[in-house]
């Protein structure tokens, strides 16, 4: 099957996608997070790229998804003063017909760590 192929080929650029999400104080005090990767080679295969962001108080658990975008790019507009807020990201890939396909493992991306100020 053509199309099952095309599946396994999708997974397998997936995995080898190394994500880094490196976060920034805004001048509103907000916290912005950004994504980079190489996703030229799962763009070039026709596949829609969308990140999923999470956020936990823990390095190493307790992540909980809060946002699913095309952008790169995650506002952190909230938080509890004085707490630590760790950061992770994925990329998701998607058929022409919107079915997700494939996605990166959580932990291939870097942390992004920052201090909640507000």
């Amino acid at each position: 099957d053509d199309n099952a192929a095309k599946v396994e080929k999708a997974k397998a650029l997936t995995k080898e996608m190394k994500l880094v999400a490196r976060s920034a104080k805004t001048a509103k005090k907000n916290i912005k997070v950004v994504v980079k990767g190489d996703l030229k080679a799962i763009t070039d295969a026709g596949y829609t790229v969308k990140y999923k962001f999470y956020r936990s108080t823990k390095k190493s658990a307790g992540y909980k998804a809060v946002l699913t975008k095309k952008a790169p790019t995650y506002f952190n507009t909230y938080g509890k003063k004085g707490t630590m807020y760790y950061y992770k990201a994925i990329a998701l890939a998607y058929n022409k017909d919107g079915k997700l396909i494939a996605k990166t493992e959580l932990k291939q991306c870097r942390y992004a760590k920052r201090r909640w100020t507000k």
